[in-house]
């Protein structure tokens, strides 16, 4: 078990991973805001995650730092900062004609993942 993540600690990944409704969108973005204690800490938050960003995904193709806002962005991702508030914005992938595809679920693809986990469960893995 992990230690539960403070908007200090939490990684980008951990953000993203925890952070979004799947249903939840707003202009085309699922977007998750990230409060801090103050600028200074969502400044130095802001660049972790560019950092963390561009380590994934390359350089990005937007940057503007400019007084008291910040905002980074590839095609997909956009990590923006103003005061002491940062957001974390994805570009929704709009996949969902293949996830509701009945072919897709079709012979049950999951099971031998379940059962592995399961497997794994009960011999103390």
């Amino acid at each position: 078990m992990t230690e539960r993540a403070s908007p200090a600690t939490a990684t980008l990944l951990e953000v993203l991973v925890d952070g979004f409704e799947k249903n939840e969108v707003i202009r085309g973005f699922h977007l998750r805001t990230l409060p801090l204690a103050d600028e200074p800490a969502a400044v130095h938050k802001f660049e972790a995650f560019v950092a963390e960003a561009t380590a994934w995904k390359g350089a990005p193709r937007r940057e503007e730092r400019s007084g008291p806002r910040r905002v980074v962005s590839w095609a997909d991702l956009e990590l923006r900062q103003a005061g002491r508030g940062l957001m974390v914005r994805v570009r929704v992938s709009r996949f969902q004609d293949w996830w509701n595809a009945a072919d897709t679920w079709a012979g049950d693809p999951m099971g031998p993942l379940f059962d592995w986990l399961e497997q794994e469960r009960r011999s103390g893995r």
